[in-house]
């Protein structure tokens, strides 16, 4: 009974963290401008300008994000980078499930 009670409690959490809303069957990569950086569980957001165009990139959590070398201070609004991963399925709101952050400098870290 306890195990029951303990599965459907952690359900909502599984669920939330569902990447259904991104094309996991293909890659993409952007390079734009920083304009916002979110540090925060259950996920970082990073919204980048490319071209006149405003993405939504959605990272790991705060805690693994940590363990790849991130920190609150790692981005900042104005840095250049580029972020690889999964676009979304709806074309037009133009957002993507990052994997890889690429810095000016050429550093890379997972996300």
């Amino acid at each position: 009974m306890l195990r029951a009670i303990l599965l459907t409690l952690a359900m909502p959490l599984l669920a939330h963290h569902s990447t259904a809303e991104f094309d996991l069957t293909r890659s993409v990569t952007i390079t734009g401008v920083v304009t916002k950086f979110t540090w925060a569980n259950p996920h970082s957001y990073v919204e980048l300008d490319v071209e006149r165009v405003h993405w939504k990139i959605e990272m790991d959590a705060v805690n693994f994000l940590r363990r790849q070398g991130w920190s609150k201070d790692t981005l900042t609004i104005g840095d250049h980078i580029s972020c690889t991963g999964a676009p979304g399925k709806d074309t037009g709101a133009f957002t993507l499930k990052s994997f890889i952050v690429e810095f000016a400098n050429g550093k890379t870290l997972r996300s």
